[in-house]
């Protein structure tokens, strides 16, 4: 009896793994992949930062209507850009009975579209055009202060202890407006474009308020 006899063909293949080729190429894709999540992630982290110092700002007005209250006088926040840091600074005048005078804000901060004096911003010092200011009285309304003489520096703020303003002041009857944005929205590096206008009511209320330019 015969058997019938099977002829295996042996089969050549390729090693098991990846070519050069291949891992580049599938590292390419990774990293296309990585650079798409990594600009989104960025891009909202940016706008988050934004969001936190409009906050910030939004706190300290309302700490401004609290030491009017507390202390029985006028209250100036004013807003000016130092010299040597090249930072915006919010300073308090007089000085809080508690907590911090000033808060500097971060560096990315820029007040590029804020509004004209005339179209609802915070007025203007006459003689620097990098001070504003607003004020608050011990009833808690919104005032049109009289600027001090010379704005007040960090360096000085331990031992300062005069108002540094004047008691007059006007009350005013509109929404005062102080708008924050990024400065790589200004320059258009950062999109959407936006900004945080910090509301200032005549009965002294902060609130933020986002708007996409």
């Amino acid at each position: 009896m015969t058997h019938p006899v099977t002829c295996a063909k042996q089969r050549v293949g390729r090693a098991a793994g990846f070519t050069l080729i291949e891992t580049l190429v599938v590292l390419a894709i990774v990293g296309l992949l990585v650079l798409v999540a990594i600009v989104p992630i960025g891009s909202y982290w940016q706008r988050s930062r934004l969001e936190t110092t409009a906050g910030d700002i939004r706190n300290f007005l309302q700490s401004a209507y609290s030491e009017a209250i507390n202390q029985h006088t006028q209250v100036v926040v004013t807003l000016q850009k130092n010299a040597t840091t090249g930072l915006w600074e919010l300073y308090l005048t007089p000085p809080p009975l508690n907590g911090s005078r000033f808060l500097v804000l971060p560096e990315f901060v820029s007040f590029a579209y804020n509004p004209l004096a005339t179209l609802g911003g915070w007025p203007v010092s006459s003689s620097d055009a990098n001070v504003r200011g607003i004020m608050c009285d011990p009833s808690g309304r919104t005032m049109v202060p009289v600027f001090p003489v010379v704005p007040v520096s960090p360096v000085v703020a331990a031992t300062f202890t005069g108002s540094g303003v004047e008691t007059a002041g006007q009350a005013v009857q509109e929404i005062k407006t102080l708008a924050v944005t990024h400065v790589n929205m200004v320059d258009g590096s950062l999109q959407p474009n936006t900004r945080d206008d910090i509301l200032l009511f005549p009965i002294w209320t902060a609130t933020v308020r986002k708007v996409v330019l």
